[in-house]
């Protein structure tokens, strides 16, 4: 088992973080395309599937890093398809939340498991434990990054 003075953290940790993205994307717009679904359409309905609290379009731009035009386009055709419902907001009539269909929660609900199926291959070999120490330590990595100097873009 490595130590932290022989950790190779640039190569190794940077590598298995475009690594994991990389093919999660991949995964996602696999699933996707065997749904009918470009890649931007299954992302954005994943993500609002997953992440339910984060339904404006500018929401899922930020926190998915991409760009406006990636999630605009694909909701556009989403709500075209009848897939998405897009609900403005009572108190600010700037805001547009968008809302899964009926007609798309099966849709919505193979991509979660498509979504499941992913972390399950990188997680694999893990404990519970493991997993629950992982996301605790990610979660507070987060937070320091958020309270410190360095603040992400649009977030």
């Amino acid at each position: 088992m490595p130590n932290l003075e022989s950790y190779q953290f640039s190569i190794n940790f940077w590598y298995g973080v475009r690594l994991i993205k990389r093919l999660y994307k991949e995964a996602l717009d696999e699933a996707g395309k065997a749904l009918g679904l470009t890649g931007a359409e299954a992302a954005v309905i994943n993500f609002l599937r997953e992440n339910p609290e984060f339904d404006t379009a500018r929401d899922i731009a930020a926190l998915r890093d991409v760009s406006r035009a990636y999630v605009s386009g694909a909701v556009e055709h989403l709500v075209k398809r009848r897939y998405l419902t897009i609900r403005t907001d009572e108190e600010d009539r700037r805001l547009q939340h968008l809302v899964i269909t009926d007609k798309c929660k099966p849709i919505a609900e193979a991509l979660h498991q498509a979504h499941w199926d992913f972390y399950a291959k990188v997680t694999e070999g893990l404990t519970d434990e493991d997993l629950l120490n992982l996301w605790v330590i990610i979660e507070k990595c987060a937070k320091n990054l958020l309270e410190g100097d360095i603040t992400p873009p649009n977030v």
